[in-house]
């Protein structure tokens, strides 16, 4: 977080490229939010971690391990809301987004609540 923060330096040689795609990647987009996520809640990372420091055998989860012909910062990304949804997720993205909640306390309470599961990225 401290290289993309501009911190501190990247010293890996084989992150150099990740950093500058993602450096450049961020001035495109009007509001950027980097967020350290522990590996407590990322499973995806704890898993790959134990995959790198145990047997196949020895792990207890499924790993999924997606072969690459080329590095990912090569690859051109792009996301388009084609249609807002009015669902479960509504409420809790304007309240992440805008601190808005209903004039319903209860439902008010129930968003809060629901709401540190999720992250808003934009």
């Amino acid at each position: 977080m401290d290289q993309i923060k501009g911190v501190c330096g990247v010293k890996k040689e084989t992150l150099i490229k990740y950093h500058e795609k993602i450096v450049t990647m961020a001035k495109g987009i009007e509001q950027t939010l980097f967020e350290h996520a522990p590996r407590a809640q990322n499973e995806e990372a704890d898993r790959l971690s134990q995959l790198a420091t145990t047997y196949y055998h020895e792990l207890q989860k499924e790993v999924y391990i997606k072969l690459r012909d080329h590095p990912a910062y090569e690859e051109k990304g792009l996301c388009t809301v084609l249609e807002e949804p009015n669902d479960w997720r509504t409420p809790i993205a304007r309240y992440l987004a805008s601190g808005q909640l209903s004039s319903d306390k209860l439902e008010a309470t129930k968003t809060q609540k629901r709401s540190y599961k999720f992250h808003m990225y934009q």
